[in-house]
């Protein structure tokens, strides 16, 4: 079967370790003739212009909680509001504890490096819209706080960041990458055995099960790499450009 459709994550993927696009790269997208989507952890605010440079239509962002195809909003799954408003009285005990939330086009935070940075608005604990967020960061080192919490009492998740332990990402507890591909590829009427996606970290783990060809960056952590069907180079080697070029003729 031809393949319809590219999924590639951005961080430890597309991107190298400081976070560029390299010209190989471009080049081998600027190549394809097939449905392109990024599909990342990032907000739509740090993922469009990507998006952009590899001529994306299609954005799966926050690991899955919205989608878009051309501008629209064509799928999301937010954090029940309310469930959210205890939880979060839950995770401001924690100490020490930074907090994040993640709304589709800002984000709140409790680290004042961020917010001096500019890169994310201050956050009120006691005065805070407890609506449309689709993720939350907690940032702690005491791990055991974490783990002594019922996550799925809240309808969620928490999920450990394989470059850095100490930060854990909340999300709805069916939210992932591969809830999201399934949705667009139904909006487009694409087969799922017509996607090659890339991927790297445990949130990239659905999304390589349920394409039909997932590929592993060589820099991957051991549960993508046991789920992948091949494996490519690492980021920093260009990897996902070199399978394309490489496997060119299974394109439709």
């Amino acid at each position: 079967m031809k393949y319809k459709c590219v999924v590639v994550d951005l961080d430890q993927t597309l991107l190298h370790k400081d976070k560029s696009l390299s010209d190989l790269t471009a080049a081998a997208f600027a190549q394809l003739e097939t449905e392109i989507v990024v599909a990342t952890g990032r907000a739509i605010v740090r993922t469009q212009r990507y998006a952009e440079l590899i001529h994306a239509r299609s954005m799966i962002c926050t690991n899955g909680s919205i989608v878009y195809h051309q501008g629209q909003v064509i799928y999301r799954q937010e954090l029940d509001s309310q469930k959210l408003t205890d939880l979060i009285e839950v995770l401001r005990k924690i100490e020490p504890v930074h907090i994040t939330l993640f709304y589709p086009t800002e984000v709140y935070t409790t680290n004042e490096y961020f917010v001096k940075k500019g890169e994310s608005l201050r956050l009120d604990l006691d005065h805070f819209n407890p609506h449309e967020i689709q993720r939350i960061f907690v940032v702690t080192s005491n791990h055991a706080a974490i783990q002594s919490i019922n996550f799925s009492a809240y309808g969620m998740k928490a999920v450990p960041l394989s470059e850095d332990g100490d930060i854990f990402v909340i999300t709805a507890q069916h939210v992932n990458k591969g809830n999201a591909l399934k949705a667009l590829c139904d909006h487009l009427s694409l087969n799922l055995k017509e996607v090659v996606a890339f991927g790297d970290d445990y949130n990239d783990l659905e999304m390589i099960q349920e394409a039909g060809c997932g590929v592993a960056m060589a820099n991957a952590v051991p549960e993508i790499l046991a789920a992948a069907d091949q494996q490519t180079l690492s980021n920093d080697e260009d990897g996902v450009a070199v399978w394309l070029q490489k496997h060119r003729s299974d394109f439709a």
